[in-house]
């Protein structure tokens, strides 16, 4: 699709993309869809040097969050009730569209400042709302990381009635997704611990597996028939899973 002067789009009914503010569970319709999006993330690896050897040893040390990336198209100037993204949006477009360019009235921000909030703190949470975005195959939920407008067409009275924004948004992972998919490093080989005063296998069983019910395991190993008896100063096995 697409977006810019003199867009060819804006009188077909397409499907927009909507955005939610998860946290109020208020949500909008973007004026114009992107012409693209891109989704990234990076593997973090260490770089190991060797001895008698032509290349470094790499060793995988930890990914990153994924990433989606969008720029958006704002334009209150031209825009038409076919491309709205409600009724009540529409009526107030069209009028605007009819009126000769000294009277554009519309400013862009009624729409710019509805995403743009989307990095401002919620009071009941204290921390900016996790957002969803949704757009056909697209499903993405995270927390918005940047987002910078750009305005580049004026009214003569200098109303903003035309802008492009730079989106970045970071995936939301709950951390139930990552003790399945990384559980807390990479527990494939055995290890063994110092009991502390006050420490217990569920403990440890959640520090190293992510799960605190795999606390047997430890405790089978180890030949412990009572394991709330735990002596400090003992060392124990932690087993590879």
């Amino acid at each position: 699709m697409y977006a810019g002067d003199g867009n060819n789009n804006s009188n077909l009914p397409l499907k927009k993309m909507k955005i939610t503010n998860m946290i109020t569970k208020e949500s909008f319709y973007v004026l114009y869809n992107p012409t693209t999006y891109s989704v990234g993330k990076v593997s973090d690896f260490a770089v190991q040097p060797a001895f008698d050897s032509e290349s470094p040893g790499i060793q995988f040390s930890h990914g990153s969050t994924e990433t989606l990336s969008m720029q958006l198209f704002f334009d209150t100037f031209n825009t038409g009730v076919m491309n709205a993204p409600s009724v009540a949006d529409g009526v107030q477009l069209e009028a605007t569209k009819r009126l000769n360019a000294l009277a554009k009235f519309l400013d862009v921000r009624k729409f710019t400042d509805k995403v743009y909030k989307l990095m401002n703190i919620e009071p009941s949470v204290h921390i900016p709302p996790m957002i969803k975005v949704e757009w056909s195959s697209l499903q993405f939920e995270g927390v918005m990381k940047s987002c910078n407008v750009n305005f580049t067409k004026f009214t003569d009275l200098g109303i903003p009635v035309r802008a492009v924004m730079d989106v970045v948004i970071f995936r939301f992972s709950k951390m139930d997704v990552k003790v399945k998919t990384n559980p807390f490093g990479s527990p494939d080989t055995a290890k063994y611990k110092t009991v502390e005063e006050g420490e217990s296998l569920w403990k440890y069983s959640a520090e190293e597996y992510g799960d605190p019910d795999r606390w047997r395991e430890i405790a089978n190993t180890n030949r412990l028939s009572n394991p709330r008896l735990l002596q400090s100063g003992k060392t124990i096995q932690i087993p590879a899973l």
